[in-house]
């Protein structure tokens, strides 16, 4: 009897410790049916920057970061919602703002008649892996994205668009007589009109959802599912804010300071498409073309000028 006693609390103790282990370093969270916090684990706490008193009550959107689309906390409801288990990247902001990426498990929670109660998730820390995987595909003199992942992004999103429908907008910017201006003021200040160019890029992208590149050089590209009209608004206000920095360049025509060139085409894809990212872009860089061609210092829509342009 005793010694039953005794493995009793041996196997409480272990089980304790071992909960104990779990709350201090797994990343842990338990939900109502409706995705509000019941409960929390402590590394949960730490990673997120909130107390436990700030995060039970509220949904994890207290710490859903903006970048994270609505698509993909879509798919996670419609998933766990039928009973299933969901497992996905996702992007997390701390209570300082900062962001860190979890790999989630999410898994409905029964009570002992088989109800769904709510959901438990599990979270594993992959910040740091993130952020390897995010320095291989940014430019290191703008931070904008490079042309790897450029391509990559624009088969991935020709795809998406196939199946869901919708439009496909693409802006290649160059920035007009860069050599002449590397030839007259210095590398050195080049570089600092590169990484200004790219500011105005990502400031104006950020706005409309849209993603920015660095393609190589001078070269830029905006890639987004804006349609014509919104594509050639964008494009326009990317082309003045360029020329509203007033960066001297006096051989850039009769115009005295920087400015950019903008080819756009935008195109609507659906499941019948037999659009490539070959075909777009060359329309774009195309219309990129007339645009120095016609003058410089202005957006070039293939869309309205097709008198000279190939489409297909």
């Amino acid at each position: 009897m005793r010694r039953a006693q005794q493995a009793e609390r041996h196997s409480d103790h272990r089980l304790k410790s071992y909960l104990m282990i779990i709350n201090r370093y797994v990343v842990t969270s338990r939900t109502d049916i409706q995705g509000n916090i019941l409960e929390v684990s402590d590394a949960f706490c730490e990673i997120s920057g909130y107390s436990r008193q700030e995060l039970i009550g509220n949904s994890h959107n207290l710490v859903r970061h903006p970048n994270t689309d609505d698509q993909t906390y879509q798919d996670l409801w419609q998933t766990i919602q039928q009973g299933k288990s969901w497992q996905g990247e996702m992007c997390n902001r701390r209570k300082d703002g900062s962001l860190y990426w979890v790999q989630a498990s999410i898994t409905p929670d029964y009570d002992l008649d088989g109800k769904m109660r709510g959901f438990i998730a599990v979270h594993q820390d992959i910040t740091d892996h993130k952020m390897v995987i995010e320095l291989s595909i940014r430019d290191a003199l703008t931070g904008l994205y490079n042309r790897r992942h450029f391509n990559q992004n624009f088969e991935q999103l020709l795809q998406q668009r196939k199946s869901q429908d919708g439009f496909i907008s693409l802006m290649i910017l160059d920035i007009d007589n860069f050599k002449k201006y590397n030839d007259t003021y210095g590398h050195q200040k080049g570089d600092t009109v590169l990484s200004e160019t790219a500011a105005v890029i990502q400031d104006c992208c950020d706005k409309e959802m849209a993603s920015c590149y660095r393609l190589g050089g001078e070269e830029f590209a905006v890639l987004s599912t804006l349609d014509l009209e919104s594509a050639q608004a964008l494009a326009e206000r990317v082309r003045a804010q360029i020329e509203n920095l007033n960066i001297e360049h006096i051989n850039n025509a009769n115009l005295g300071k920087v400015s950019i060139s903008i080819g756009l085409y935008s195109c609507k894809i659906d499941h019948f498409s037999v659009d490539e990212p070959d075909e777009i872009f060359r329309i774009a860089d195309q219309a990129l073309y007339q645009a120095k061609e016609m003058g410089r210092n202005r957006v070039n829509s293939a869309n309205l000028d097709t008198s000279s342009i190939e489409l297909f």
